[in-house]
């Protein structure tokens, strides 16, 4: 049996990111369950993923068992379980060392920077699955609404508020407080996304807005670097810039490039399907995942 410990059931990327992967491992009939503190599953996206208590789970676990878990935090005490440990990483902060030098723990990356980052202490077994986009975000011809752009005001609010400043004509639409069926339907109308947040990992909002057919404008964030080229698929451009080349973006002059843009876009995001997700799952399984016993 697997164990996905996850810190909460909250509106975070990487609790997403965590029940996509368990969501992959029963659609190929692995046995596979999500733990939270308090049981609680997310309500803010659509999963048929069951969900224990630490408590309960705790309370089953065997050394047989597998643990995974992308919180750092969370190392040294789900060690003490004494099961099989497999950490999912999601970002590279040093604060993952002590996990990546650990040998009686498997290591999964959900993209290269963080792959690279712990090859680069040594651990050559790093299985790299990635990570997906649900297929919710996928464009399917709905019309756009010509410059109306959408943000999640949660982070990076100072660059959207002087956006508004020089680029007042524009249509803003908040992204906030919505279960991800109305995110989907959101970015699918936007024309634009503008994507401000800094300290991202991957920047997964801006990957699905790309598979949305938005044309993303991006600040750079270090793991959003893999997908987001600049002048090809999105624009990139520090908080300062980025009022002025979002005009520039919304002149007459501009929508053959925006057109082609939201295509080089589009094609990107068709990387990261699910069904891609669930092959490399697969073949995960089929390498022998299991980590080295606690001894």
């Amino acid at each position: 049996m697997i164990y996905y410990f996850l810190p909460s059931s909250g509106i975070y990327g990487g609790i997403k990111v965590g029940f996509q992967l368990l969501a992959a491992l029963r659609s190929l009939n692995v046995r596979a369950v999500a733990v939270t503190p308090d049981g609680a599953a997310p309500q803010w996206f659509a999963t048929s993923v069951p969900v224990l208590s630490e408590p309960e789970a705790i309370g089953r676990l065997g050394k047989h068992d597998t643990v995974l878990f992308s919180r750092p935090h969370d190392h040294r005490r789900l060690d003490e379980l004494n099961a099989r440990l497999v950490f999912h990483c999601q970002g590279t902060d040093p604060l993952i060392d002590p996990i990546v030098d650990d040998p009686r723990v498997s290591l999964l990356a959900c993209w290269p920077e963080a792959a690279s980052y712990m090859r680069g202490r040594g651990r050559d077994d790093v299985r790299e699955i990635g990570i997906a986009v649900a297929d919710a975000f996928f464009y399917a011809g709905a019309p756009k609404y010509e410059a109306t752009i959408a943000y999640m005001p949660r982070r990076g609010i100072d660059s959207v508020t002087a956006c508004r400043r020089r680029v007042p004509h524009g249509r803003y639409l908040a992204i906030e407080g919505m279960v991800e069926s109305q995110v989907a339907e959101r970015m699918q109308r936007a024309d634009i996304y503008l994507a401000t947040s800094l300290d991202e990992w991957f920047g997964l909002p801006a990957l699905e807005a790309m598979a949305a057919g938005c044309v993303v404008l991006s600040v750079p964030v270090p793991g959003g670097m893999v997908y987001l080229e600049d002048g090809s698929n999105c624009r990139v451009a520090e908080p300062a810039a980025l009022p002025e080349l979002l005009d520039e973006l919304l002149e007459d002059a501009s929508r053959p490039a925006r057109s082609r843009l939201r295509a080089a876009a589009r094609a990107t995001a068709s990387a990261y399907r699910l069904r891609l997700l669930t092959g490399r799952v697969r073949e995960w399984l089929a390498a022998g995942p299991g980590p080295r016993s606690a001894s």
